[in-house]
């Protein structure tokens, strides 16, 4: 992908984080994503890379610099603005499924559309399907394995049709043949849905997977060759 002729769906610039007068957690960092673009960020744990997700996912707000999704700038909404944006506009996916034990498969992928009154069940038959999760559809997250589950996670992110999808240590749990379907996943996620992707991660058996690759180590991002 030529990353100067496709406008970035995620804006980053200048991103500094501190909490309670503590040491910078992020110091000045600069991040583009293009749509369908796949974007790798390793680090050791304590590295910072569950606080830049939650400032590119309006989760939380810098303590300097800002956040744009799809061009617009989020970093100083009211939350009441950013809940929208986390609805619509981002998809998660964290190191746990985090899929609502008393529901369905079928009625976690339709929960964001059904919080954002939306019709779901076309748009959850084809993720479904999509996904190879139609079979187990009508049953509960405890009666799947946990590589299943995180799919389900994945599938359930792009309910909205969300410009990026976030994803937080999101193989950490998961065996090797485990690692190889979510990543697959996120491969249809972004090919077929085209859907920016950013993985943070320090699994080392991820590293093939994504066009482009950073380290954050002390605040700060820089590429990987």
């Amino acid at each position: 992908m030529d990353r100067a002729m496709a406008d970035p769906v995620v804006r980053a610039r200048d991103l500094w984080k501190s909490y309670d007068g503590r040491a910078d957690v992020l110091c000045g960092v600069d991040l583009d994503v293009a749509a369908s673009e796949a974007v790798l960020v390793f680090g050791p744990n304590g590295s910072g890379k569950t606080t830049l997700l939650s400032l590119l996912g309006g989760l939380d707000v810098p303590s300097r610099g800002s956040v744009a999704i799809g061009g617009q700038e989020i970093s100083r909404l009211k939350e009441s603005a950013l809940a929208k944006i986390r609805l619509h506009e981002v998809g998660f996916v964290f190191q746990t499924h985090n899929l609502i034990d008393d529901l369905t498969v079928e009625e976690n992928v339709a929960l964001p559309l059904r919080l954002a009154r939306k019709s779901a069940e076309a748009r959850v038959a084809d993720l479904l399907a999509a996904f190879q999760l139609a079979r187990l559809a009508t049953r509960q997250p405890k009666e799947i394995s946990v590589g299943e589950a995180q799919r389900v996670a994945v599938a359930r992110a792009l309910a909205n049709g969300p410009k990026v999808i976030l994803a937080d240590e999101p193989t950490a749990a998961l065996d090797a043949k485990g690692t190889t379907a979510v990543l697959a996943a996120f491969e249809l996620a972004r090919k077929s849905y085209q859907a920016a992707l950013v993985v943070a991660t320090h699994d080392a058996d991820v590293k093939g997977f994504g066009a482009t690759s950073y380290r954050l180590d002390a605040g700060t991002l820089t590429p990987v060759p």
